[in-house]
């Protein structure tokens, strides 16, 4: 058979039905690369990393090489375990992954901006919040009389809530 491009010896042969009608296709190995068709001499990768790129690449394009590279600096979730488990591990991630989770918000939500009900702070909240904040910054000093009485008025207002 010859190349139905560059008229060189074929050796990708394909064959397809569409509407019952039979359709070939006979190229040689540079003309079947050039049309991304895998050559007959390299197999398929099907390693399950591949496959999850594959599919990653179908959903989110040219952002795949950039996007599979990071990683959060706090939780250390990968943008390729997001894709394949479909979890994120922290509030964080959203910021670390901003280009590759808008397209996918806006195709599920309908918008990227949150519009609806959001959660009340209640004042004891906010407090036991800034109690905890200054807990961290204490044992970070290692002011531990300090630390241990902000423990207990955490406690405190645990009990009390």
């Amino acid at each position: 058979m010859i190349c139905q491009r560059c008229h060189n010896e074929a050796s990708v042969h394909l064959t397809e039905r569409v509407d019952g009608e039979r359709r070939e296709l006979h190229l040689c190995v540079d003309c079947a690369r050039e049309g991304a068709l895998r050559s007959p001499d390299s197999p398929p990768d099907l390693g399950l990393e591949s496959v999850v790129q594959g599919l990653i690449l179908q959903h989110v394009g040219g952002l795949v090489g950039e996007l599979a590279e990071l990683a959060c600096p706090d939780c250390g979730t990968r943008y390729m375990d997001y894709w394949s488990d479909g979890r994120l591990g922290c509030p964080q991630d959203y910021r670390v992954f901003t280009k590759g989770l808008l397209p996918s918000i806006q195709r599920y939500q309908g918008a990227t901006r949150h519009v609806g009900k959001t959660a009340r702070l209640r004042p004891a909240a906010v407090h036991r919040l800034r109690l905890r904040s200054q807990l961290r910054e204490a044992v970070a000093r290692e002011d531990y009389e300090e630390a241990a009485r902000l423990r207990d008025q955490i406690r405190l207002k645990d009990k009390h809530a």
